[in-house]
């Protein structure tokens, strides 16, 4: 006889629109889960209040009862297997699982890649190559390309939460960093019309839960643009 689930503590998300609290909300969306949200401006996010939630001072932070969850991959695997009767996880122990942690470390090196790009450090130093785990820019996002060229999902045959955390990723490197886009720093560095990332981030941000995030994100920023 299969023990009874846990019951799923209490969940709080510190969170600010235009943030990547946004993919743990779209994230809490589709797994239905029962949550509270308590805004946090940015301007907030240096108070010794948040700090006591997140010592880096950054959102997002999900409180499950008493304990504290920071990073955005973390928390939103977390929630993953804790919805397992959503299937945005592969089962424990199935090969799908060790290609799903893959592709999960890979978005580190897709990260760092784009930040580089973004900052204009040189990527096309031999040494440097060799050194930093993604090697370089192109190389980095080519790999994706080709993984998904003839895929419509990172792993498996449908969506997980990786593919929901790649559409938000690829989404932010896709646009500009606020309006000042003379400074080349806020520029996008990938171009909304690539035609293999493009498409396959706009497939996943089409999910009903996406829009309903994004809606009640709007909310919350309206409600804070008029306290």
């Amino acid at each position: 006889m299969n023990a009874p689930k846990p019951l799923l503590p209490p969940l709080t998300l510190y969170t600010s629109p235009k943030t990547r609290g946004t993919y743990v909300r779209w994230m809490l969306e589709e797994c239905e889960a029962p949550y509270q949200v308590v805004s946090r401006p940015r301007e907030q996010l240096r108070s010794a209040e948040h700090l006591r939630l997140n010592p880096l001072g950054k959102v997002p932070v999900l409180q499950a009862g008493e304990q504290l969850l920071t990073e955005t991959l973390a928390i939103i695997t977390w929630l993953a297997e804790q919805f397992p009767e959503k299937n945005l996880i592969p089962p424990a122990g199935h090969v799908e699982r060790g290609e799903f942690y893959r592709w999960m470390c890979f978005a580190l090196h897709l990260e760092y890649a784009a930040m580089d790009r973004r900052f204009q450090l040189l990527d096309n130093d031999p040494e440097r190559r060799f050194s930093v785990g993604y090697g370089d820019f192109d190389t980095a996002f080519n790999t994706l390309r080709q993984h998904l060229k003839t895929r419509e999902y990172l792993v498996g045959d449908h969506t997980t939460m990786l593919d929901l955390y790649y559409a938000g990723l690829l989404m932010q490197f896709m646009q500009p960093r606020g309006t000042d886009t003379d400074n080349p720093r806020n520029r996008p560095v990938l171009s909304i019309d690539d035609p293999v990332l493009g498409p396959y981030a706009k497939r996943q941000m089409s999910r009903p839960a996406f829009a309903r995030a994004v809606a009640l994100d709007n909310e919350l920023a309206a409600r804070m643009a008029s306290a």
